[in-house]
């Protein structure tokens, strides 16, 4: 156990060396002792003792550079070294040994006395020296481990020492990268003034407190900090500088100013929201706060509650007010939500929706309610439109003759109307939550759930507001035709889609009936041509050449006959040359005999003759000739097209060339009829603006249609026409009556 110290004794003289120890030992002082250099390093080393005798010549290391040693050595900067020395006593030496870091010189001989002297007064010195060291690392860690930045700052502003918080608020890598800088490097210019001023009155007044400013990071970045500062006085009690704790405030200021923004919020909330807040005692006794919006809602100022606060139950409806009063009357937890009418001053009538709810006390007692009072009035009013609404809308939906089905986002059947029950013969209860899938047919399974996955908005499937044809399921497994149209409910959340469903399987049949009309109304026009080209042959002409005969007679069997008379005969004979010749044009056009037994291209070749020889119009025809002959459906068809449309092109055209082509090209007739005529505006014919055009065109049309061909003009006023027909040989040799039906996917007419 020390007493007083630990002491070691390093001399080479072992008299010398027991005396020191004997005496010091008595003193109450530890003791090591070493002959040698090396051996006294040793000792100091590993006992770390407080004060070290060294003699200054020694056998194998000198006692200076022993003393060096110990002084150079962090483990050992508490030891205290006296170098002693009967030969090296002069004034160089000890000059010598202090410069070396000894704390004392002594020239042997000296006395024990004074030897014990002056020891016990460097082991004072040493102890004080020791404990100042430690108070000052025991305030430099304290400083360290402080969660605020501290700095001494010179008067001039310069940075005497900085802690660690301080090198890492302002954003730098050590101490040394701070130490001596100014602090004008890191404030804004526009603080300066406002730092100094403040400086030069902390020197004064000795204390600055919570002063706030405006720093720097190294990167530039400002930040907000509160600085407190006290003057660092030095031995003489003159000022060196600014002591000073720096606080980083960024995160109070945005605290503050949340709380601040917050507080604004509420207030703002509570000045401008609709409804009513309010807030009271547990028994609504007393109103401590209710919002302007109480002004426009019950027509009382806010005044008038605060001062009465009963005022708000007596504005109540007497025949809400009885129930009101008791549910607060039986209710303790200060929580309730009540609806509730209002009589105003001016005698309206509001719906008021009224929310409380309870606010705790640190104990958890209920000490002050807070609530929010709405105006239900049109809500109320919606509210009853919508059942109004509902109603008419069960109504429509049970009188609609359409099949209406709601689905979700699955395709599930969650609304079923009565017609959509009779539609596919199932009971409504069976179809609720059932996929729509399964009234659909199986191959159309794939394309209408693409539809669905894609909300009826992608390229594959059916899509929203288009009217879709497709087969559909009735329950004992037969398919119909069915329209559908597909709507989205416009609701928040998952998309849900309405299936309009009409059966139009009568609808189609009457289409059908109503495609194939055109073509029994050509089957009829030929018949009838047939049969009034046969009364004309053997009927009206063979009449008219009975008369002929006839007034031949007249005129042989009558000599004398006077010659105006003969002239009337002569004249009614070549009328009746010429009605026959018509006849015969006109049932050779209704029938043409050319057609049937010389083909095609002699019909249209004859055809074109004539009409070049009656009209003086130029018709340039070249038809090949067909082998083997087309069936006769299809010559009568082609030929019935190039007569309509030499027919008009005379009639309407007025035309002076007319260029007819027929031949066979890439696996199809073609048919081509150009004129140099006048034209006309082809939208007007298809709507039946222009005269002469709109049935013939029509009646051309259904023709090549019936053919399974396409039929294709191109006219521009005052530019001529051309008109081509493309029929497929293989149809051609068919001679097919009505279009080619197609499958795939449903039809869509947007």
């Amino acid at each position: 156990m020390k007493k007083n110290g630990s002491i070691l004794v390093v001399d080479d003289d072992d008299a010398v060396r027991q005396l020191f120890v004997s005496c010091l030992r008595r003193d109450g002082y530890d003791l090591e002792e070493a002959a040698t250099g090396n051996q006294g390093l040793q000792l100091a080393l590993s006992h770390r003792p407080d004060l070290v005798l060294l003699d200054v010549r020694l056998p194998d290391i000198s006692g200076i550079e022993v003393c060096r040693q110990i002084k150079t050595s962090p483990a050992l900067k508490d030891v205290f070294v006296v170098l002693c020395s009967g030969e090296a006593t002069t004034v160089e030496h000890k000059v010598d040994g202090l410069h070396t870091g000894a704390d004392e010189y002594l020239i042997k001989p000296f006395g024990v006395n004074e030897l014990l002297a002056r020891v016990q007064t460097l082991m004072r010195l040493r102890n004080t020296t020791a404990a100042l060291r430690a108070s000052e690392e025991h305030h430099r860690r304290l400083i360290d481990i402080l969660p605020d930045a501290v700095c001494l700052i010179h008067p001039k502003g310069e940075l005497l020492a900085v802690n660690s918080q301080a090198v890492a608020m302002l954003g730098y890598d050590s101490t040394a990268d701070l130490l001596h800088k100014n602090i004008y490097q890191f404030t804004p210019p526009e603080e300066h003034q406002r730092i100094k001023d403040d400086f030069m009155v902390a020197l004064k007044e000795g204390l600055i407190r919570n002063a706030e400013y405006t720093l720097l990071k190294k990167n530039g970045e400002p930040f907000r900090v509160e600085l407190s500062a006290t003057v660092s006085l030095g031995i003489h009690g003159q000022s060196t500088g600014l002591l000073s704790v720096v606080r980083d405030i960024t995160e109070r200021k945005r605290a503050e100013q949340a709380l601040q923004a917050s507080e604004e919020r509420f207030r703002q909330l509570a000045q401008h929201i609709r409804e009513v807040f309010w807030m009271s005692n547990l028994d609504r006794s007393e109103i401590m706060y209710v919002s302007p919006a109480y002004e426009e809602i019950w027509g009382q100022t806010c005044e008038s509650l605060h001062a009465t606060a009963k005022n708000w139950i007596e504005a109540i409806h007497p025949d809400d007010r009885k129930r009101v009063a008791e549910t607060l009357g039986k209710q303790c937890s200060g929580e309730y939500d009540e609806i509730y009418r209002i009589i105003r001053p001016d005698g309206t009538i509001r719906w008021i929706q009224d929310r409380a709810f309870p606010v705790r006390d640190a104990a958890g007692e209920i000490y002050r309610v807070v609530g929010i009072a709405d105006d239900i009035t049109k809500r109320k009013q919606a509210w009853d439109a919508l059942g109004e609404s509902e109603a008419r809308k069960r109504a429509i939906m049970q009188a609609a003759l359409d099949g209406i089905i709601t689905i979700d986002h699955e395709g599930r059947m969650v609304e079923i109307n009565a017609a959509a029950e009779k539609i596919f013969a199932h009971n409504r209860t069976k179809l609720m939550g059932e996929n729509v899938l399964e009234v659909v047919p199986a191959s159309f399974r794939a394309w209408f759930e693409s539809g669905l996955a894609n909300c009826f908005a992608g390229e594959n499937g059916p899509t929203l507001g288009s009217r879709v044809e497709m087969p559909a399921l009735r329950a004992d497994g037969s398919k119909f035709t069915a329209e559908f149209t597909i709507t989205r409910i416009k609701l928040a959340g998952r998309p849900m889609f309405t299936l309009y469903i009409r059966d139009i399987t009568q609808h189609k049949r009457a289409e059908a009936e109503l495609r194939a009309l055109p073509q029994k109304i050509i089957k009829a026009q030929e018949a009838e041509r047939s049969r009034i080209a046969q009364e004309l042959h053997d009927g009206i002409n063979q009449m008219i050449a009975s008369v002929k005969m006839r007034l031949s007679k007249v005129d042989s069997s009558l000599p004398d006959l006077k010659p105006a008379a003969r002239e009337i005969l002569s004249r009614c004979d070549r009328l009746l040359v010429k009605v026959l010749e018509e006849n015969r044009r006109i049932a050779h056009n209704l029938r043409p005999t050319d057609l049937d037994t010389l083909g095609l291209a002699a019909a249209c070749t004859s055809f074109c003759n004539e009409m070049q020889a009656r009209t003086n119009i130029v018709v340039q025809c070249r038809v090949t000739p067909f082998h083997p002959r087309l069936p006769p459906v299809t010559e009568l068809h082609l030929f019935r097209i190039v007569q309509e449309s030499v027919n008009n092109i005379e009639k309407h055209a007025r035309a002076k060339l007319i260029k007819l082509q027929m031949q066979i090209e890439d696996g199809s007739v073609i048919l081509k009829i150009q004129d140099d005529g006048c034209g006309f505006d082809i939208k007007n014919s298809k709507a039946g603006k222009s005269k002469g055009h709109g049935l013939g065109l029509t009646n051309m049309r259904e023709r090549a249609l019936s053919l399974g061909g396409t039929y294709e003009i191109k006219s521009v006023p005052n530019n001529g026409t051309t008109i081509l027909v493309r029929v497929p040989v293989a149809e051609a040799k068919r001679g097919i009556g009505s279009k080619r039906e197609t499958t795939g996917v449903p039809s869509a007419a947007a």
